[in-house]
């Protein structure tokens, strides 16, 4: 089948990431200026320090393969697995038995060793190996869903901080318009009605502000835990937020560039393509040849089937070779007398064993089928969430986002010649205001989108990203030392 190519074009965010209603770009704002938060009760501001982790998507999520705890948790029963292979491959499972028989003419010393027949050996490794594909696709289902955890957090973190940034510099300006309504108040060119609206509106844009770096603050707590960092270690989002031209359809010179994830081999996400060339039918074909749960559900119907031959082959007969040592009656030597017997499995044929192994078979079957249907509805909700998510955005670049911005260049100008008041102002304003949130919910929207699609259709990791993945801690800790940046 061709190779799949999903849809990664990053769609230029508005100017709420790269102007705010009546300030400077934020593109030419000082650094101090840009990591400054809101200013706390106590007059203390939080700011990013030298410590301060950067962190590309890339970056997050090798660093999530590496240090996340659920991961790290997940990983190890790759390992648990394994030991079940080195288990069942001993040539022989029962130990030998030594007994002593006393009376007659001395002690009898015997020893006796069961082998074991009918391919239950091999049928046990067999049992074992499926056991390991089972945990190896276990993994690789959780780094499916930990990596998609971590594309959504990481875009809800770099969109709550611009939020944090717009709303913290509108709560500037509404407090420097609160102190100019006090001026006007005083000499009469106002009413107290005007007066209070303003006041109103300075509390509204605090408590707003005061939303945004609490949800700001949470989303950061999230990814923190998420990439194994300690609770109070700064963290950047390295994401193009830069917007084209509002009044432009973005080229291919002016267009964001695109987010670049780890990549894999033809069947990776490596390219931008149209909307239109997301095939509901191909992408769900490739989803289940790749998702790693339906692997999972396959390899532990083939374990619990291989459990079952097992039970079914314990209940045979076993060979018993015995050897014992007795004194010869007439001499008084010892002489050896080598002997063959058979178990007589009579009371305990693992009737009760066979039918749960096989009943586990047969629920594992039916649970993968039901993936199966949960993988078209996911993928086909998830292209659907993807377009009008992307259409959204569309809307809001072309028609909503230029005649806003160009409103709020005018009220400033008649604002200044005295030609609107302070209502007028704050309603054109607020307006302004709630296009540029609701366009950076648009766009965040189409990202988490993009990122339910490719959790929903298995196209995540990368081979150095998956080996890193099943390695051993210390192993996958020393394959992505290379790849991710250090961090506490």
């Amino acid at each position: 089948m061709a190779a799949l190519v999903l849809l990664l074009q990053v769609m230029p965010p508005s100017a709420v990431y790269a102007e705010t209603v009546f300030g400077r770009p934020r593109g030419r704002a000082s650094r101090a200026h840009q990591h400054d938060t809101l200013r706390r009760p106590d007059g203390t501001r939080s700011s990013t320090t030298d410590d301060t982790l950067r962190l590309t998507l890339e970056a997050a999520r090798l660093r999530a393969l590496r240090v996340n705890p659920d991961l790290r948790a997940a990983r190890l029963l790759i390992a648990i697995a394994r030991g079940g292979v080195r288990q069942a491959s001993v040539p022989l499972r029962s130990n030998p038995s030594l007994d002593v028989l006393t009376g007659g003419i001395g002690t009898e010393l015997g020893l006796t060793q069961e082998i074991e027949i009918a391919g239950q050996r091999g049928a046990r490794h067999s049992a074992a190996l499926a056991g390991v594909e089972r945990a190896t696709a276990s993994v690789l289902n959780v780094v499916r869903l930990t990596i998609g955890e971590v594309d959504r957090t990481f875009y809800r973190y770099a969109v709550a901080t611009q939020r944090v940034q717009l709303t913290t510099e509108v709560l500037a300006l509404n407090r420097r318009l609160l102190d100019v309504a006090a001026r006007q108040l005083a000499v009469g060119r106002i009413s107290p009605l005007e007066y209070n609206l303003a006041i109103v509106e300075s509390g509204r844009s605090e408590a707003r502000a005061l939303r945004a770096e609490r949800e700001r603050d949470q989303t950061a707590q999230q990814l923190r835990r998420l990439l194994g960092l300690a609770p109070d270690r700064a963290v950047v989002s390295l994401i193009a937020l830069a917007a084209a031209p509002a009044a432009v359809p973005p080229t291919d010179s002016a267009r964001a560039p695109v987010l670049h994830v780890p990549r894999d081999s033809e069947t990776s996400i490596t390219r931008a393509r149209a909307i239109d060339s997301l095939n509901v039918d191909s992408l769900t074909v490739v989803a289940l040849r790749r998702r790693p749960d339906l692997r999972e559900r396959a390899a532990a119907a083939a374990q619990s089937r291989g459990l079952a031959t097992v039970a079914r082959r314990e209940a045979f007969p076993n060979l018993a070779f015995r050897v014992a040592s007795e004194r010869l009656e007439n001499t008084g030597h010892r002489a050896l007398r080598p002997g063959v017997g058979l178990t007589v499995p009579v009371f305990n044929r693992n009737q009760g064993e066979v039918e749960a192994r096989q009943a586990e078979a047969d629920q594992a079957e039916l649970e993968r089928a039901a993936i199966v249907v949960g993988v078209r509805a996911s993928v086909a909700a998830a292209v659907a969430a993807y377009a009008t998510a992307t259409a959204e955005v569309t809307v809001f670049e072309t028609t909503v986002l230029a005649p806003a911005r160009e409103n709020r260049r005018l009220l400033e100008v008649a604002f200044r010649e005295g030609k609107v008041g302070i209502p007028v102002l704050l309603l054109i304003r607020n307006q302004v205001i709630d296009a540029e949130l609701e366009y950076g919910q648009a766009w965040l929207a189409a990202r988490e989108a993009l990122a339910g699609l490719v959790e929903a259709t298995g196209e995540v990791v990368a081979p150095a990203l998956t080996s890193a993945a099943l390695s051993s801690t210390r192993e996958g800790e020393e394959a992505t030392k290379r790849l991710a940046p250090a961090g506490r």
